[in-house]
């Protein structure tokens, strides 16, 4: 017997909007998922996030098609993931559709990379959550909310095989580039993979932004690499980097992907300090903007001693299966 239905909106991101479905199907809940945006074309969703009113037009005709699938639907929920494109008018539609339906906003961007529709729509939710800490200290509709980790990262070996010393795997932005080469220059058995959306997107980068002039294109992938095998990479490696985007406090997907494969979580991100589950012998924070400790943290990394056990299992409230429950049983 189903306890309720979700309608959920998300952008695609890596396939996680996939896995939360998957979630709140296992909590025992019906779900309907629409992609937030009208199309994943990479120049467009720069636009959406840039310039949202050249695409008004079809935005509206998108939204209108949705709601014509979903009007006969009853709903005990909405969840709706950043928000950057989903027009207000059909958020006090839907509400009209499904008086009784709790309405969730949840972000895991900064509202310094969100558009300001994002802001705009706030007021419409009953419960809003953010991952990042000073999004939540300035605004105080927000709970903050860590991000998750999916099936493919729990580790269950024994004494796993570490077959590199160190991993990257991410997006290319935010100087990532430089610091991945200054920690892992000269470091035996290094695993790095670069990710960029689309080549033109890339190589108009190296026009406007003079840090990705130095960067190789034969160091830079423009293919996902599937979550499983990123999984994979993961819990072969000693310690695996983590470097959140410029102006973000939040921690990053990555953060508990790491810590659930069993590898060591070397971060930039300082603000993980202030989480209940902050353990140094299981997290190196180093700061990329001095030389010293970049230095002392390419030491650390030679010397690494992984735990016997992940610090994070499917016990945790970032397993995904438990993550979405504080969504579906708010008040």
């Amino acid at each position: 017997m189903q306890k309720g239905s979700v309608l959920f909106i998300s952008p695609a991101f890596f396939g996680y909007e996939t896995a939360i479905c998957s979630a709140i199907r296992a909590n025992g809940y019906d779900v309907d998922f629409y992609d937030e945006r009208t199309s994943n074309n990479s120049f467009l969703k720069a636009v959406f996030r840039v310039k949202k009113s050249l695409l008004s037009y079809s935005i509206n005709k998108y939204y209108h098609k949705i709601l014509n699938q979903i009007k006969g639907n009853r709903y005990t929920h909405f969840l709706l993931i950043k928000g950057e494109v989903v027009p207000i008018w059909f958020i006090k539609e839907f509400r009209k559709l499904n008086p009784d339906a709790k309405l969730i906003y949840y972000t895991y961007d900064s509202f310094n990379n969100n558009n300001q529709n994002s802001l705009f729509i706030l007021d419409q939710f009953d419960h809003c959550f953010s991952f990042d800490f000073e999004d939540v200290k300035l605004n105080p509709v927000f709970k903050l909310k860590h991000l998750f980790f999916t099936n493919e990262f729990l580790n269950h070996a024994e004494n796993p095989a570490r077959t590199y010393t160190a991993a990257f795997v991410g997006t290319l932005h935010s100087g990532r580039y430089a610091i991945v080469k200054q920690l892992f220059n000269k470091l035996e058995n290094a695993y790095v993979f670069f990710y960029s959306p689309a080549r033109w997107f890339f190589f108009l980068e190296r026009l406007l932004n003079k840090t990705y002039k130095t960067i190789d294109i034969s160091d830079v992938s423009f293919s996902k690499k599937d979550r499983k095998d990123v999984a994979d990479v993961f819990k072969s490696s000693k310690c695996v980097l983590d470097i959140q985007r410029t102006g973000q406090t939040g921690l990053t997907m990555r953060t508990f992907e790491v810590l659930a494969s069993g590898a060591i979580l070397l971060t930039t991100n300082s603000y993980i300090k202030q989480t209940e589950f902050y353990d140094p012998s299981y997290i190196i924070i180093c700061d990329p903007t001095n030389q010293l400790e970049l230095d002392n943290c390419k030491k650390e990394i030679e010397q690494i001693v992984v735990p016997e056990k992940p610090l994070f299992n499917r016990s945790d409230d970032c397993y995904i299966n438990n993550w979405v429950q504080e969504f579906l049983v708010v008040d």
